[in-house]
């Protein structure tokens, strides 16, 4: 009955001890053999979350890069942006002291030209008069 609440292991070696007897109880080995499993899938979860966090890690700097450039062309938009508003300014100015010279008032109004006209022709007026005048004869 104690044959079957046991496991035998014999090694054998190239030594003169001969051979050496291991008993191990049904119960140990069971844990020993939990516990390795559960170990082998601790391990595989911590690897797997390892390579997603280096993925992420590697997803993040390139994110980071890409900002950085967007950044340094915002810059350099920024900087074009300023400088052009500064000519305009200048120009501006220039206009004024043209306008100046030039004896024209309202130097930086701009007429406009909707809404001018003149007579309208007479093809118009007699269309006008005959809607008119048809509107009489009813």
């Amino acid at each position: 009955m104690m044959d079957k609440e046991y496991f035998n292991i014999l090694i054998m070696g190239h030594t003169t001890f001969g051979i050496r007897r291991l008993r191990i109880r049904k119960e140990r080995l069971k844990i020993g053999a939990y516990l390795l499993a559960f170990l082998l899938l601790s391990v595989t979860f911590f690897f797997c979350d390892y390579i997603q966090v280096r993925k992420k890690t590697y997803l993040l700097n390139q994110l980071r890069q890409e900002a950085q450039i967007r950044n340094s062309h915002i810059e350099l938009f920024t900087a074009k942006v300023e400088e052009l508003e500064k000519r305009l300014s200048k120009l501006k100015g220039f206009d004024k002291r043209i306008r100046t010279i030039a004896n024209l008032e309202g130097g930086e109004k701009t007429t406009s030209f909707i809404a001018m006209g003149g007579s309208p022709s007479s093809r118009i007026h007699g269309t006008l008069g005959d809607g008119e005048n048809g509107k009489e004869e009813k």
